[in-house]
């Protein structure tokens, strides 16, 4: 698999232009090539509704979109399994404490060692209003990534925005805003699922208060993703895993 990943480019920026509606901008070499990789993926809710687009996803066409998923095992699953190994990361409304146990999970339980991508995602619910505050959690963030990019230099490392509610989202868009300027400016890989959530098909941003909101047709309680937004998410996924697998993205 390193040789897959050494052939990936070094900025990777999957928006909602990158959802494949159609089922046939990702050429099937790529997908094939996206499968094989063994991701380590932390989350919450928010996560658990990326899996079950996948899982529709892989149900509604397996020949295209089928991918193993493996949960709270330990890292010898990697030994004999490609594809996503989830966990359930930290505690909601504690960002500092499931940055940490991503650290712990990677350095101290050796994920580190097996897997290929690793990456985690925030939750909707880790942020209030306060800017001041989402910047000091991006900090944590940022100091983490730069020292797991250190230790395990082959594991390719993967930055989320944090989801989007359908109100109150200033602090995430703070947040948001810090992680994607500095996935600009170090050639980071970024899945920008906040993007996502508050683009509908056509391109169109929604906008509460002025800053970015989850679309009202992508949710059903204001935050978790309903079958619309979880297929959309889905899609982008595979151009995630099929960009870190090598492809171009054209």
């Amino acid at each position: 698999m390193e040789t897959l990943l050494a052939l990936a480019l070094a900025q990777i920026v999957v928006d909602h232009r990158c959802v494949d509606e159609q089922d046939r901008a990702i050429p099937q070499e790529w997908l094939d090539r996206g499968r094989k990789l063994r991701v380590l993926f932390g989350h919450q809710s928010v996560g658990g509704n990326v899996i079950e687009g996948l899982a529709a996803l892989a149900e509604s066409k397996p020949a295209r979109y089928a991918i193993e998923v493996g949960s709270g095992v330990e890292p010898a699953w990697f030994d004999e399994h490609s594809g996503l190994l989830d966990f359930e990361v930290g505690e909601n409304e504690n960002p500092r404490g499931k940055i940490d146990h991503f650290r712990r999970k990677l350095s101290k339980e050796g994920f580190g060692k097996k897997a290929d991508v690793a990456t985690m995602k925030l939750c909707w619910v880790d942020f209030g209003e306060s800017e001041t505050e989402a910047k000091a959690v991006f900090e944590r963030h940022r100091e983490t990534m730069a020292s797991l990019a250190k230790e395990f230099p082959k594991v390719r490392l993967v930055w989320w925005t944090a989801p989007l509610a359908d109100g109150g989202n200033r602090g995430r868009h703070a947040y948001n805003r810090l992680v994607r300027e500095h996935c600009r400016a170090r050639d980071a890989v970024l899945f920008d699922l906040a993007d996502i959530e508050s683009h509908d098909p056509q391109g169109k941003e929604h906008l509460e208060d002025g800053v970015p909101a989850i679309q009202p047709k992508y949710t059903e309680d204001g935050g978790h993703l309903n079958g619309t937004a979880q297929g959309r998410v889905a899609r982008a996924f595979w151009w995630l895993l099929a960009r870190i697998a090598g492809w171009s993205g054209k």
